[in-house]
């Protein structure tokens, strides 16, 4: 897979790739102030705490699918999450104006949740639209730590969580690009208050997913 992703160019990271760093702000009941004032932060290194990025994987599978990674600290709340978008259909029978939601899939990691989000017409007027979820939660099965669970697996000889030297030379080839072009300025390093969301949407650009859900790009 890593091997199919397609190496950015210098004008493709410009368009496909956003860069940020938090400003001072409030998660939940603390006052949080901004990256460059944490202590031991150095101001002129131009460290980035938001990234993210567009990739595109070539073969007959995902032709044609963007995939959008982003990650970033001091957001409004923790969640780590796989969210997959699925095509709009070429004909709306059942819509009297503007376009639906998309139907979203949500695979939520720790803890761990499935929703799916659907479009369905309502009871009383057959011709509009409104999304349902439908969604299911599971307990965790144990009571480690992600870094615990890597320290037992390296214990029990099990390598499946860790990286060949071939596939991290495979993920360099990717991100290479991009961490160049960055430093070099070629990609804004914009900002964002602390306990946002992040960057604005119109920063983000089109390919950003976009999520009914309130709690929309916070992990």
């Amino acid at each position: 897979m890593l091997r199919a992703i397609r190496r950015l160019d210098a004008e493709e990271v410009q368009n496909r790739t956003v860069r940020a760093r938090y400003g001072a702000g409030r998660i939940g009941d603390r006052d949080v102030p901004s990256y460059v004032d944490e202590e031991g932060v150095n101001p002129e290194r131009r460290t980035e705490t938001f990234a993210q990025v567009t990739l595109e994987i070539d073969n007959l599978r995902w032709a044609g699918v963007p995939f959008v990674l982003r990650t970033g600290k001091a957001l409004a709340g923790k969640r780590g999450e796989i969210a997959v978008h699925f095509k709009p259909v070429p004909h709306l029978p059942f819509q009297k104006a503007g376009d639906p939601h998309p139907n979203v899939l949500h695979v939520q990691l720790g803890p761990d949740r499935v929703a799916l989000n659907v479009n369905i017409n309502g009871p009383y007027e057959p011709f509009d639209l409104e999304q349902i979820e439908l969604s299911v939660g599971f307990e965790p099965q144990e009571f480690f730590s992600a870094y615990e669970r890597i320290f037992l697996d390296l214990l029990e000889g099990n390598t499946t969580l860790f990286v060949r030297d071939d596939e991290a030379e495979e993920a360099w080839r990717v991100v290479e690009p991009i961490l160049q072009a960055w430093e070099q300025e070629h990609v804004p390093l914009l900002e964002y208050p602390a306990g946002s969301d992040g960057p604005s949407l119109e920063a983000l650009g089109e390919d950003v997913i976009r999520t009914p859900t309130p709690d929309r790009g916070t992990g």
